[in-house]
């Protein structure tokens, strides 16, 4: 019978999601810049950039353990709360379980077009005088703002209870890895985006172009993983501290 701590096993969640997100962009490198393979189907399986990939699958299950993890802290903190944060709680896992499966199957892209066609489709929309225009993709303009709103109700419901356990820098770091993330996002969505990139090769003495603008991508990708691995680690460590150094029993 040997007793495991739980949380001494969360250092090492962290570094092993961290080992597997190096080994993805070198993956990447490998089939998508070096060209080891002719096949494109194949070199799209290890595309970071590309949703339904090996990577984003990844990201999408990182995601998902993060939404199970808070649905244990709602279970653990149940009969300690209101039912108003028992519901937060909830929420909040509701939340990051959504971004998993929206991340694997490009939803709120997919949808910021269809979107885009029933608002500007024949006609300019004004607001105050002022005319909307949509500068990036379109999920940026009509769908980010509710995940935004989203963010902040989250960071301002957890501020107190993740400084309270000195947890705050993985909700800091988690939630600024993807803005910055949605950032570059909205960069590359822009029209000057193929200036951007040809001002860089031409600093940098690049030849191949698709270079600038996938690794570009890749940086995108990773800072939003990496967010969530951050974000994941620190809701660990809080249910750690709900449930009181909670240890479990492997049979050996």
């Amino acid at each position: 019978m040997v007793k495991v701590d739980f949380q001494s096993l969360i250092p090492r969640i962290f570094f092993t999601c961290v080992a597997i997100q190096v080994f993805l962009i070198v993956a990447d490198f490998v089939f998508n810049y070096l060209d080891v393979m002719d096949e494109l189907k194949v070199r799209r399986i290890w595309n970071i950039a590309r949703e339904q990939s090996i990577p984003t699958w990844f990201s999408s299950i990182q995601t998902h353990l993060l939404a199970v993890t808070v649905f244990l802290v709602a279970l653990a903190e149940r009969h300690h709360v209101s039912k108003r944060r028992y519901s937060a709680w909830l929420a909040i896992s509701a939340f990051f379980l959504w971004i998993g499966i929206d991340d694997f199957a490009a939803i709120h892209e997919r949808m910021g077009i269809v979107l885009e066609e029933w608002v500007w489709e024949g006609s300019d929309i004004t607001i105050a005088g002022i005319e909307v225009v949509n500068p990036s993709y379109a999920w940026h303009t009509l769908i980010a703002p509710v995940f935004v709103v989203c963010g902040i109700a989250i960071t301002l419901f957890l501020w107190q209870k993740f400084r309270q356990h000195n947890l705050l820098k993985y909700l800091v770091i988690g939630f600024g890895l993807w803005v910055v993330s949605q950032g570059i996002d909205f960069l590359e969505g822009m029209e000057v985006i193929d200036d951007y990139y040809a001002a860089v090769q031409a600093l940098w003495d690049i030849d191949d172009e698709y270079f600038v603008s996938h690794l570009m991508k890749v940086v995108e990708e990773e800072m939003e993983m990496l967010g969530t691995t951050y974000l994941w680690v620190g809701f660990l460590y809080y249910l750690a501290n709900a449930v009181r150094g909670w240890q479990f029993q492997v049979e050996a």
